[in-house]
């Protein structure tokens, strides 16, 4: 006899299939007269319902009107449903949604399933994946609780509406399977459309659902043709080897230079890790054949006591070889041995260091190898004399094949105390004092030499800002600095070779600096004053300036500092910098390095401008010549860099760098961005315009496609290519390392 309910959230279908001895009782927490009881969701069968007939009889339930059916972690939600006790299976109409543990969602019309909402057939089904990736067909069965098999089925990520049904991209198959387990996606006579129309067609193909991290398979490919290479193609296979190891093998096929074979492997551990990128070919581009290659690797690994160690290894068969393939714009690889540790107390850090020259007519076996490179320090927990005092040891020991061995030992401590005064003026105290241990070998035109240096210092430093306050809130900080520094003369002879101290850059970020070389080889000597004074106004309109300016005093001129280093005259150059910004739309900066007569030895100026979807960047610099660091000509560029968002799909940006001196640009490029939540696609475009002995002046242009959930996701490795990084024009070595050609 047919019994019915209209209480809604108070059937718990399961009183009614209770009643027909299917499962036991629960009933729902609502809106209603049973308000207050719970449901137990993790119970085998629930049901709630606004109307709910049964009949014993017949063993049929029929609940309508939001209907909720829950099955452990799998939930079913439709408009009707009707249970057959005798058949054990459950019949759903109306909106339906059908939701289990592995994270797929699935919206139908009509679905007949088994009671535990494991298997069963479903109309007009769609299927969501990991949130992201949408399945559509006409029919879908499952079945052994793990496959959803699609009959005439739509694959895309991409979001559609009335006025554009048809998606960017998508796959068309005459049957899908999902494989839930597995986490993948099989298709059988799939078809790939672009906007609509067929490009590519396959028997047979799979890839992993959008909730796999990492799984192996074929990446997008990339083409690109250069004036180089000719037309090119990337094809990369990413291979999952177990949960801490992937690689991925991208063979280059060009027109002009063979097959570059590319790779990479990856290896985490629970200290560390580490990976190894190289490539290998069989190509003549130096003009005789044989094999070329390059290696990057690196690797970081922690043990105890914090103490990290690790590698990261350069090496190019050619010096042309990184260019003429577009992995790098390189012109020096720097490769290290590391081993250090840092704490509060100190650090140290011991590396074996390894530069190769990738310029014309710096020759190989001048190029130093260095073994070690030692630096540590230790700072004592308890005040010294009001003070703090600190302790430092440093060595290099460079090794040449065809130039003289050189190396240096050096020890010491420093002292430093400060006071505030009551009037503001705060004062700081320092000293050092630093021993250094020289030796000169393998030298064929002087024997091999040992020298001592003793290089002490000591200071008093002084600023005073005064601070005047606006009625508007407006703050100007006005601020004298004073430095006076008594240091020896000598210690700069012949015997004192500089290695480490020659790239000088004089400005107002090193203005009172102790020491104004870069490193420790160059001592600066005699006593001096480093005077200077900043300037900031503080505002809440959003307009920010800053500025200094100042200059280094001397006794007698500095012959250790080259001329064109602004350093060598008894009073320096001038030195000063000055920034203005509006909010963060706008910034100018410029630091300037000129001498008593207004002759500018240093001019950079850079600018920052972004309004709305526009970014714009420019920079301009002047260096003046200086011989005695391998620079006999002035350098004068200008480069810039603009990033438009033409509307939140597409986008462009492009850069160039052009040498005033030689009136000729240098680097040049652009590219043209779409990106949408289920693509995104690059079209660049770059022009480098020098020459060296190796490499002529070339063109490269490249596409890169992601289809996002199908490969190249973000969780997987792109393909091992330098192409992607998008150069910045010439490439400039901070430390340089002294060759044979600098003695």
């Amino acid at each position: 006899m047919p019994i019915s309910i209209s209480l809604r959230s108070v059937l718990a279908a399961s009183a009614a299939m209770a009643a027909l001895g299917a499962v036991p009782l629960a009933l729902a927490q609502g809106q209603g007269p049973l308000a207050g009881l719970e449901l137990e969701q993790d119970l085998p069968v629930a049901l709630v319902a606004d109307n709910v007939t049964y009949d014993t009889e017949a063993g049929r339930v029929i609940a309508e009107g939001n209907v909720e059916v829950y099955y452990g972690e799998r939930t079913l939600t439709a408009d009707k449903i009707i249970y057959d006790q005798n058949a054990n299976r459950i019949e759903a109409a109306g909106e339906i949604v059908l939701r289990d543990p592995a994270g797929v969602t699935v919206f139908a019309s009509a679905a007949e399933l088994d009671a535990e909402l494991r298997d069963g057939l479903v109309r007009g089904a769609q299927s969501v994946i990991g949130g992201t990736a949408r399945l559509s067909a006409v029919e879908a069965r499952r079945f052994e609780n793990r496959y959803n098999a699609l009959s005439r089925a739509v694959y895309s990520p991409c979001l559609v509406c009335q006025e554009n049904p048809t998606p960017l991209w998508r796959i068309r198959a005459r049957r899908v399977v999902h494989d839930e387990e597995e986490r993948i996606v099989h298709y059988e006579n799939a078809t790939l459309d672009v906007f609509g129309v067929p490009i590519a067609w396959v028997p047979y193909f799979s890839h992993p659902d959008p909730t796999v991290d990492r799984a192996s398979g074929f990446l997008v490919p990339e083409p690109r043709q250069s004036t180089n290479y000719g037309y090119g193609i990337q094809i990369p296979y990413y291979f999952v080897i177990d949960d801490q190891t992937d690689a991925t093998f991208a063979p280059f096929f060009t027109t002009d230079s063979g097959i570059v074979g590319v790779g990479e492997v990856r290896r985490a551990f629970d200290n560390g890790g580490f990976e190894v990128l190289g490539s290998l070919v069989q190509t003549d581009f130096t003009g005789e054949p044989g094999l070329q290659g390059h290696l990057d690797t690196e690797g970081n690994f922690t043990f105890g006591n914090d103490i990290n160690w690790g590698w990261d290894v350069k090496f190019s068969s050619d010096d042309a070889y990184l260019r003429f393939f577009d992995f790098s714009n390189e012109d020096r690889l720097t490769s290290e041995l590391f081993v250090n540790r840092y704490s509060r107390a100190g650090f140290f850090d011991v590396s074996a260091v390894r530069f190769q020259s990738l310029r014309d007519f710096e020759p190989a076996g001048q190029i130093p190898l260095v073994v070690p490179d030692f630096d540590a320090r230790y700072d004592l927990p308890q005040d010294v004399l009001g003070g703090d005092l600190g302790f430092f040891a440093n060595s290099q020991v460079l090794l040449r094949n065809t130039a003289e061995d050189t190396g240096r030992l050096s020890v010491g401590a420093d002292w430093e105390r400060q006071w505030v005064l009551p009037v503001g003026l705060s004062l700081s105290a320092f000293g050092e004092v630093r021993g250094d241990v020289f030796v000169i070998g393998d030298n064929p035109d002087t024997a091999d030499d040992t020298s001592l240096r003793l290089a002490p210092l000591a200071g008093l430093e002084a600023r005073y800002p005064l601070i005047y306050d606006e009625d508007d809130g407006d703050a100007h900080i006005l601020e004298p600095i004073a430095q006076f520094i008594v240091a020896p003369f000598g210690g700069n002879g012949p015997e004192f070779v500089n290695e480490d101290s020659q790239q000088i850059e004089f400005d107002e970020t090193n203005l009172f600096d102790r020491n104004h070389f870069s490193g420790i080889d160059g001592f600066e000597e005699g006593p001096r004053f480093n005077l200077g004074l900043r300037y900031e106004r503080i505002t809440d309109d959003g307009i920010g300036l800053d500025a200094t300016i100042g200059r280094v005093f001397r006794f007698a001129e500095a012959e250790e500092f080259t001329e064109g280093s602004g350093l060598a005259d008894q009073q320096s150059d001038f030195v000063g910098a000055w920034t203005v910004r509006y909010e963060d739309w706008a910034s100018v900066t410029q630091r300037i390095r000129f001498d008593d007569d207004a002759s500018v030895n240093r001019n950079e100026i850079y600018g920052d401008l972004s309004i709305g979807p526009v970014d714009l960047s420019a920079g301009y610099i002047f260096l003046n010549e200086d011989p005695a660091l391998g620079t006999p000509e002035d350098r004068e560029e200008v480069a810039g860099r603009t990033t438009i968002a033409i509307t939140r799909n597409w986008g462009v940006n492009g850069f160039f760098q052009r040498d005033l001196e030689e009136q000729e640009f240098v680097e040049a490029g652009g590219r043209i961005t779409y990106a949408n939540e289920c693509c995104e696609v690059d079209l660049f475009l770059r022009r480098r315009f020098t020459d060296s002995d190796d490499t002529p002046a070339s063109t490269s242009v490249g596409v890169q496609v992601r289809l996002l959930t199908l490969g190249n996701q973000d969780n997987t490795r792109r393909a091992p290519s330098g192409f992607g990084d998008f150069g910045t024009g010439r490439t400039t070595t901070a430390i340089k390392p002294r060759t044979g050609a600098d003695n």
